[in-house]
């Protein structure tokens, strides 16, 4: 490289179809004279657009490919991500400017990823929506210059910055524009959710703001890509992450449709406050841990003198409870445009006056979903309903939740796992001698004896009651139970007890397991 001179420099240029031989020799008419430095020669191509730096650059290092995507020339790298490199580019005939999205290298190797991206690319070409960055071509493609074959999609260039840049700079937006943003990201999920798809990633990088100010989500179609990679280990997409965090924290299905909602409220909280909702960091673990969503300053109390009509919305669109967030994006859509309206006509009502009642009320519904976050309780019962009345309730209060018909599977579990829950409930009620005898056998085997256990019997089981070896950590339950009853026994045999009392218990009719 230390001996390439103008003239090598221009026959790369030429054999790399970067210029043709009349273009190249206008350039070298141009100059008058060929006895001129390689400096001088790349100055000039650049200071006539005939090359971008980024070409030069690879002119220099004598790199035959990365110059063309099918028929596009590239002209610089605009943004890199985890499993892919964005280019703008323009047709080599139209001189149509587009941005090209190519798989890294490691991932093209991989036939399986390879496939998944162009499939994920297809499904993503079928979008068309002001508000959604369309995908206008998925293509692949060999070079007899490199091994193995590139893959990449076609996507509209958009002249502007991605809403996280914008944040950066702007700090937060004022309420009227913030919502109608809001709205346009709104109006893009609202209208892929009634194609089925949803878009799995949404952060405020993958939101550009064109030059209008209109705002269009890119990546439609990849996140599935992108986060079967973390499942494998091969790479960590950080906000697919932040979706199974959620899902788990709100005990929402995988998946959940509904978790788009949440992170496109995510994104409106950040825009009216200034103020991330969620702290960022690049551990996974602290991606994964249910505090990071349940404990989120309302923005009542971030912003309080935010219109009410705003913050209304974003606290739905974040409920912690998937049930009571906002079902479709269409129904988010409909109440930000309501907002749009109100603050038209000089909303004047702030958050902050409201915000006393909700916050209690976010609160409780956080003391009630974070109860039994990181804990898991077996349970040793036959009967398939009173299996699916302690499962169902103690997944509300965030407790993962074994169910195991019987005892001595359940025992077997604690010889093959060194320790598959944080408390064991049996139950005597259907299975008589043999839940007793489990219980006794927990208390006595060196590998469980200091675990906590429930024993729950019905009151005529006195030949039980009495045999049961009761102590520190053991105790007893006599029908009929409230799980109410049974959280408290639990959290005091874990010397966890609980922070904070359900009052709306009564109000939902819990029913008893009698």
């Amino acid at each position: 490289m230390a001996d390439l001179n103008a003239e090598d420099f221009a026959q790369r240029v030429v054999d790399y179809n970067l210029l043709t031989l009349n273009q190249m020799d206008q350039v070298w008419s141009e100059l008058g004279t060929r006895d001129v430095s390689l400096g001088e020669m790349q100055n000039l191509m650049l200071r006539k657009e005939l090359l971008t730096n980024y070409q030069v650059e690879r002119v220099i290092k004598g790199l035959r490919t990365g110059y063309f995507y099918g028929d596009y020339k590239a002209l610089y790298m605009i943004g890199t991500g985890t499993f892919a490199r964005v280019f703008r580019t323009v047709h080599k005939d139209t001189g149509k400017v587009v941005a090209a999205k190519v798989l890294r290298r490691r991932f093209s190797e991989d036939p399986k990823r390879a496939l998944q991206f162009m499939t994920e690319g297809e499904l993503g070409k079928g979008l068309r929506h002001p508000n959604i960055c369309p995908i206008y071509e998925v293509h692949s493609e060999t070079s007899m210059y490199q091994a193995g074959t590139n893959y990449f999609l076609i996507i509209e260039f958009i002249e502007g910055q991605n809403l996280r840049d914008l944040l950066r700079i702007r700090g937060r937006f004022n309420p009227k524009e913030a919502t109608q943003l809001m709205i346009d990201i709104a109006s893009g999920l609202a209208y892929a959710s009634e194609r089925g798809l949803t878009h799995r990633d949404l952060k405020t990088s993958n939101v550009l703001i064109s030059s209008r100010g209109r705002a269009k989500l890119v990546d439609f179609g990849l996140a599935a890509f992108a986060e079967q990679i973390s499942e494998d280990g091969q790479a960590t997409n950080p906000r697919t992450v932040d979706y199974a965090g959620l899902e788990i924290a709100t005990n929402a299905p995988r998946d959940d449709p509904r978790s788009d909602i949440y992170f496109a409220g995510a994104i409106y909280y950040h825009m009216l406050s200034g103020v991330l909702a969620l702290p960022e960091t690049r551990d996974r673990s602290e991606r994964l841990a249910a505090s990071r969503y349940l404990k989120v300053d309302p923005i009542a109390k971030v912003a309080p003198d935010l219109p009410r009509s705003v913050a209304s919305v974003v606290m739905k669109a974040m409920d912690t409870n998937p049930d009571r967030r906002y079902q479709t994006p269409g129904q988010m859509l409909m109440d930000l445009k309501m907002a749009a309206q109100r603050l038209e006509m000089g909303d004047e009502t702030a958050a902050g006056e409201i915000r006393g009642k909700l916050e209690a009320q976010n609160e409780a519904r956080i003391a009630k979903q974070f109860e039994g976050y990181n804990k898991t309780i077996m349970i040793v019962e036959s009967n398939m309903d009173m299996q699916n009345v302690l499962r169902d309730r103690l997944k509300k209060y965030g407790y993962r939740v074994l169910v195991i018909s019987n005892p001595q599977r359940a025992l077997d579990r604690w010889v093959d796992e060194e320790s598959p829950a944080d408390i064991v409930v049996f139950s005597a009620i259907d299975m008589g001698q043999a839940a007793l005898d489990g219980f006794n056998r927990f208390a006595e085997d060196p590998h469980t004896k200091d675990k906590p256990a429930v024993l729950i019997v019905k009151q005529r089981q006195t030949a039980i009651r009495d045999a049961a070896e009761l102590g520190e950590n053991r105790a007893l339950m006599t029908m009929p139970v409230k799980v109410r009853e049974l959280r408290k026994l639990v959290h005091e045999l874990l010397k966890d007890p609980l922070s904070a009392e359900d009052e709306d218990e009564d109000a939902e009719a819990e029913a008893e397991t009698a």
